[in-house]
């Protein structure tokens, strides 16, 4: 059986990551704000059309975008309450373990 090694720190960097992934993931969904808007104003009556697809597409977007902004802060919490808890565990068992040593 393989040994479990758990790094707090390694969980924190972990953390940090999903956080970064989180404000991608927002400002992704941003990037194509009111283009239904800006396509009709630049290209008039006749992309009326399209505008509906364009804005299917950026709805789709914001929603896609939304979830991983949301799924990644989610994770990036989960991690670091496992850093902290197995810390914590760490110490208080390490302090345990001290305790039971008898020295000669």
């Amino acid at each position: 059986m393989a040994n479990l090694v758990v790094t707090p720190q390694y969980l924190q960097t972990l953390a940090a990551t999903q956080t970064q992934a989180a404000a991608t993931a927002a400002s992704a969904g941003a990037a194509s704000t009111n283009l239904k808007n800006e396509v009709w104003v630049s290209h008039g009556v006749i992309s009326g059309a399209s505008n509906t697809s364009f804005a299917n597409a950026e709805a789709a977007r914001r929603a896609a975008a939304n979830s991983m902004n949301t799924t990644s802060s989610k994770l990036a919490a989960k991690l670091r309450t496992a850093s902290s808890a197995y810390q914590g565990v760490d110490e208080q068992a390490g302090e345990s373990l001290d305790k039971q040593i008898i020295e000669r």
